[in-house]
Order: structure tokens, then sequence, then C-alpha cells
């Protein structure tokens, strides 16, 4: 980490909460499902979709032994509804059979989940360092220099390799809120704290 980034990473640190929620479920199962709802949609309407399947299916479960269609049917509003409803139910499935993975490997076996969801179930459920590459974070860490691709799978390993892992976690939510209210794909520049330290800002691109 050169040190124009280090300085920016330090101040944009500071300008942001010290606890960030996106999805603020605290059951390790249903913030699972949330954040598999969320794929591909707004955290607003995953959480209005896990609201109306857990209203009708509370636990691992119920979820388990429902039909298809009446979980599609429940998280419509999610978008996704054919792909997400099988994969909801088979996670639950595993869920209830075997209990909640104790790491993220186990949990990546499962259908359906992928690089943030698993990385997500990291941070929230395991407690342990995570980077969590969304569209938001990419694009903001982009732009900052904090990593040199748009790939996220590229750019979560250029992140780890160029990040101190205690501040993995800490940064992902911290960069994602800052994409989501500011560093917008349509920027504020103007309303940007860091407009006077960032790259994109002033021409120079992306640093390393």
């Amino acid at each position: 980490m050169n040190d124009r980034v280090n300085t920016i990473w330090k101040y944009l640190e500071k300008i942001y909460p010290e606890k960030i929620f996106f999805i603020s479920e605290e059951d390790p199962w249903r913030f699972l499902i949330t954040v598999m709802l969320s794929a591909s949609t707004t955290d607003k309407q995953a959480v209005k979709a896990a609201a109306a399947l857990f209203s009708r299916f509370p636990d691992p479960s119920s979820v388990a032994s429902a039909d298809v269609s009446s979980v599609e049917a429940l998280i419509r509003s999610a978008g996704l509804s054919r792909t997400k409803a099988p994969r909801i139910i088979a996670v639950s499935r595993y869920i209830a059979d075997n209990g909640l993975p104790e790491n993220a490997e186990a949990l990546r076996s499962l259908p359906g989940i992928g690089e943030k969801t698993a990385e997500c179930y990291k941070e929230h459920v395991l407690h342990l360092p995570a980077v969590i590459c969304d569209t938001h974070f990419v694009r903001v860490a982009r732009r900052l220099g904090f990593t040199d691709t748009s790939d996220r799978d590229k750019a979560a390993e250029e992140i780890r390799e160029r990040f101190p892992e205690e501040i993995w976690s800490r940064m992902s939510m911290v960069v994602n809120l800052h994409g989501r209210t500011i560093c917008r794909p349509r920027p504020l520049c103007s309303e940007c704290p860091l407009s006077s330290l960032c790259p994109s800002a002033d021409g120079a691109g992306a640093v390393s």
C-alpha cells in the first residue's frame, strides 16, 4: 500500500460510522438467506422478500420441506425467483440436517453460494476477516486506487495482497457505503470529501 492509498483509506475510514449494516439480521440462517436474495437486486428488495418468506416459513426445517412454487411466490419481489427458490430450499435443507456451516469453504460447496455470499457470512456470522466484493465495492476501490481491476475475483485478490487482513471487513463496509452514497456510477465528486485525494478526480488513474 503506497502513501497516497494509505492516506485515502485512513481518511475514508474516519468519516463513516464504526458500525455499518446493510442487512441487520442477527439470526445466521435468516441472514444467509437474505444475502442470497440480494443477488442482482437491492438490499431493500431482498429484506422485503425475506420478510415475506420468513412469515410463512420461519426456520430452516420449514423451508426445507416447502414446495418450490410457494417459495418462488414469496420471494418474487427480489427477482430471479425461479433460480433463487430451489437454492434457498437446498441450503435450508442442508442447515436443517447438518447445522450451520462452520467455515466459508463448507458454505461455498452449497448450491447458489457465491464468493460475495460466502464472504458476507464470514464477516457477519463467523466474525472472520472478509473481503466483500460487490458492484459498489469494486467500482469505488478501483477509482480510489485500491485495486487496478474491475473484475471482482481479481479485485478481491489484490485487496488481500495489498492490505492487512485486520482491515478487510471494515474496508468492505466503508467502501461499499461510500459507493452507495457518494461514489455512485455517476459520482457526486463535488460532494466528496476525498476529491482532493482521489486519483480518478485528478486524472491520474488507479494507483497500485
